[in-house]
């Protein structure tokens, strides 16, 4: 994918799409995101689409210990999309380091179906619980 050309349409989804669950520091981290870092092992960029429109976007550096990111279109959620990126990202990259806001409950759902397991929790300045997952091969 041409980063240069998705970039922007990137951004703007996930400013309509994110809800409350991305925190300003993933979405400065997203923008901030260039081509060096995009060349790092570990980064990646998926996007399910229906023709043009995005239906939702998966987006971590360094295998999700710098950030990592899901967020899916309002209207198809519930419908695989999410599973199907984390899936992907899963085969390609072998590896997934994750953090989820506790009250994130359909994340939660997902992080699980698709096989990670949560290893640690922290809490935000804010207040937030925090769990962090990983896949098993990490965890052995």
């Amino acid at each position: 994918m041409r980063w240069v050309k998705f970039r922007a349409r990137v951004i703007k989804f996930v400013a309509k799409y994110k809800d409350k669950h991305i925190t300003p520091e993933s979405r400065e981290k997203l923008r901030n995101l260039d081509k060096r870092a995009l060349e790092e092992p570990g980064t990646l960029i998926l996007l399910a689409t229906d023709q043009k429109r995005f239906l939702g976007i998966l987006v971590c550096q360094s295998f999700g210990e710098v950030f990592s990111i899901v967020v899916v279109r309002s209207g198809v959620r519930s419908k695989g999309v999410g599973k199907q990126l984390l899936r992907t990202a899963l085969e390609m990259l072998g590896k997934l380091h994750v953090e989820i806001a506790s009250d994130n409950v359909p994340s939660i759902k997902l992080a699980f179906a698709c096989g990670l397991l949560g290893y640690g929790a922290f809490v935000r300045d804010n207040g937030q619980v925090v769990i962090q997952l990983k896949t098993f091969a990490e965890l052995a």
